[in-house]
Order: structure tokens, then C-alpha cells, then sequence
């Protein structure tokens, strides 16, 4: 009856990132699949602010994101995102 649960993937990111990059085969819509796939990678770098001060974060979180993936996501159609990372000068949104 209950979701059998263990510890997240990444203690920093969460049981719900784990889930939700789990969940990704399922979607039908490529464009929402790949969507998905980099809100999960915007969130995993949002979670790890410390790899900002590295030259090419969004491949710490993508690397970080095929660690939990239990699929190859070239399989679903999910490439790796061009650019995760915030524009100069844009503001957090609330």
C-alpha cells in the first residue's frame, strides 16, 4: 500500500528530485520530457550553490542528474541542457 522508500540519492536535493527524475520515461511529450529533465538540473545546481565558482557547474549537476537517472536519458530523448546556469544580471525570482 505504501511507496517503498529509501534514502534520497542526493541529501541536498531531496526524495522529490529523486522521484521526479524517475518519473521522466513516462511523460509522453518530448518537449515536456526535456523540459522536465532541465527544471531537474536547474534544481540540482540551485541545491549545490557552491559548484557556481566552478567552470562548467551545469555538467557537475548533469553528471549528478545521470547518477540518480536509473535510465539512459538518450534513450527518452533527453539531452543535456545548453545552459543552466542564471543570466548576468537577471534577479532570483520569488
Amino acid at each position: 500500500m505504501f511507496l517503498a522508500q529509501s534514502a534520497p540519492t542526493d541529501v541536498d536535493c531531496g526524495r522529490n528530485l529523486d522521484l521526479l527524475i524517475q518519473a521522466l520515461p513516462r511523460i509522453e511529450d518530448a518537449d515536456e520530457r526535456q523540459r522536465i529533465a532541465n527544471r531537474a538540473v536547474g534544481l540540482i545546481r540551485q541545491s549545490h550553490p557552491s559548484w557556481s565558482a566552478f567552470k562548467g557547474e551545469a555538467d557537475l549537476a548533469w553528471d549528478l542528474f545521470l547518477t540518480i537517472a536509473a535510465f539512459d536519458p538518450k534513450d527518452h530523448g533527453i539531452q543535456k541542457p545548453d545552459n543552466t546556469a542564471p543570466k548576468q544580471g537577471s534577479k532570483p525570482s520569488k
